[in-house]
């Protein structure tokens, strides 16, 4: 599908396309640059050390995986 930027530099993403995410009126994405493309997905909650989208805990609205939790439980201890 071809799609052009109107002159505020903006696209629409067709209602299909966001319902087949369930991406909402006023929900988050990742634009990302990747080689010559440029990428639009749902922002997930990500670990903040290593990128997970496996979160298992959030401090001081900070998102954490079970591996790096357990890391840091562990350099804690030490």
């Amino acid at each position: 599908m071809i799609k052009k930027i109107d002159k505020l530099g903006r696209v629409v993403l067709p209602k299909g396309f966001r319902n087949m995410l369930g991406i909402q009126i006023g929900d988050p994405l990742n634009v990302d640059v990747q080689g010559d493309r440029i990428t639009i997905s749902p922002a997930r909650k990500r670990c903040v050390f290593c990128g997970s989208t496996r979160v298992v805990a959030s401090h001081r609205d900070k998102e954490v995986c079970a591996d790096c939790l357990e890391s840091l439980k562990r350099s804690a201890s030490e």
